[in-house]
């Protein structure tokens, strides 16, 4: 299906993304640390201890509002990739190992003859990213909101790989201010990605800050850094906003289809119930393998014989009389049942949404389990389709929330560094100087060691998780 596989194409990169860049397992030589699927990957840093800026708000990682100006940054950006159509492919071609390598090896001449090449490109993404508003226009009730095309979540992807690669060349070379610039222009590219309504360009905006987040990393281990506890604390939680695309997606059938909204209220032959019928079997066919085969027309017809009798009981459960029901076309039947199933588990999944993922995480278990039998309950298998995939994000927002979360933690050892003659602190408990966020994924406080000159700082694992996919740990050293 279209859009499942896009969902499930944007969770890959964002799995992809994330557990290799925040944070990042590389060996303090630059290599790649060895882990296997019940060891988290491991970050090591070496920064110094900062005190607070003066004052405290010297730098943000977003663009100030002296800085934003009128206008819809969607416009912006659509505009960019109707002057600059090679930018993509250029950008996949030739930076695509750069950002690997570690600063020293950076071939910094090379980097920037190319950044140079792309001067105007990047000169336009700023200013698209200090615009009021972002508003994609998106034409979710005019089209099949399934079948969108999403071509501005590739092409914001080209522009913050390009971004990235300037934020690291900036550090490399020890432009520290220009590289906080090019950083907060990455993150409201990230933010703007986000406010598309679909869930896959709020996963897209997930991964664009993400991978600013890897060079933030970078930027704090350099001599004379400052101290960001406060910038990264200011940032919204979450920083890529999935409200658009949870609200929308929760209606996706409908803004597809919208005929089926209004099911229990209409009073047509069976002609007619029947041409709905099959219309709801040709788009599911098409969100999931393409086109209604004859093949899908038989499951179809023996998955009606089966759960014919059970839809008619359901719709007698749920208070129409059994002469009402029998005479009902049975196409009529079918679909009324399908979209009540639909809707009950699809609320069992968005429901959780909106609470904080430690609280929402039980429920959406059991949504999950419950989405595994539902298959068995369905005649039109829509939500057994659509729903498994839709469930899982949840998860990649309060990951992204954690990234900057162990980032203000880092931030505050630095702070207590400062103020205790080079020191780290026995235990987390010791830092009294800032508050200290909690766990986004628990609820709970990070787990912390000091162990001989090298504090330890891990994301402590939910249950029934793999530390490889979803663990977190940074073991920090000060340099002196």
């Amino acid at each position: 299906m279209q859009r499942v596989r896009s969902i499930a194409w944007a969770m890959t990169l964002v799995w992809g993304i994330l557990p290799a860049s925040i944070p990042i397992a590389l060996a303090q030589d630059g290599a790649a640390e060895p882990t296997d699927e019940n060891t988290p990957p491991t970050v090591r840093l070496n920064v110094r201890p900062a005190a607070l800026p003066q004052p405290a708000l010297k730098y943000q990682l977003l663009p100030n509002i002296r800085d934003r100006r009128p206008g819809n940054a969607a416009v912006h950006y659509n505009k960019l990739g109707l002057r600059y159509p090679g930018t993509e492919p250029e950008l996949n071609l030739v930076e695509s190992d750069w950002p690997e390598l570690s600063l020293s090896d950076l071939p910094r001449d090379e980097v920037r003859a190319f950044l140079d090449s792309h001067r105007t490109v990047l000169d336009d993404i700023d200013l698209a990213a200090r615009r009021e508003t972002c508003d994609w226009e998106l034409p979710i009730r005019e089209r099949d909101f399934v079948t969108l095309l999403l071509p501005e979540a590739q092409r914001l992807r080209s522009f913050a790989r390009l971004l990235r690669l300037q934020a690291r060349l900036q550090i490399a070379e020890g432009q520290l201010d220009e590289a906080l610039h090019t950083l907060a222009t990455g993150y409201a590219v990230g933010q703007h990605a986000a406010r598309a309504p679909t869930l896959i360009s709020g996963l897209v905006g997930i991964a664009i800050c993400a991978v600013m987040s890897k060079e933030l990393e970078e930027l704090i281990q350099q001599p004379g850094a400052p101290n960001l506890y406060w910038a990264l604390t200011a940032l919204p939680r979450p920083l890529a906003d999935m409200q658009p695309g949870i609200e929308a997606e929760s209606q996706m059938v409908y803004l597809s289809y919208p005929e089926l909204a209004d099911l229990e209220n209409r009073d047509f032959g069976p002609e007619h119930w029947q041409r709905v019928l099959d219309r709801l079997l040709t788009n599911t066919a098409r969100w999931g393998e393409g086109e209604l085969k004859q093949s899908d027309r038989l499951l179809f017809m023996a998955r009606a014989i089966k759960g014919y009798p059970l839809a008619k009981q359901r719709l007698i459960d749920a208070g129409r009389t059994s002469d009402e029901v029998e005479a009902m076309p049975v196409a009529q039947v079918v679909a009324i049942y399908t979209m009540r199933t639909f809707d009950e588990y699809r609320d069992e999944v968005f429901k959780w949404f909106p609470l904080p993922y430690w609280q929402a995480r039980p429920g959406l278990e059991q949504a999950n389990e419950a989405l595994k039998r539902v298959s068995s309950r369905e005649i039109v298998p829509i939500a057994s389709l659509i729903l498994p995939a839709i469930s899982n994000v949840r998860m990649a927002s309060a990951r992204s929330e954690r990234t900057i979360a162990m980032l203000r933690v880092i931030e505050a050892l630095r702070l207590y560094g400062a103020a205790h003659d080079g020191q780290l602190p026995a235990k987390l408990a010791d830092v009294t100087e800032v508050p200290l966020p909690v766990d986004p994924l628990t609820g709970e406080p990070f787990l912390y060691q000091l162990q001989g000159d090298t504090a330890v700082l891990e994301a402590p694992l939910p249950q029934g998780l793999i530390p490889r996919t979803i663990g977190a740990k940074f073991e920090i050293k000060f340099n002196k």
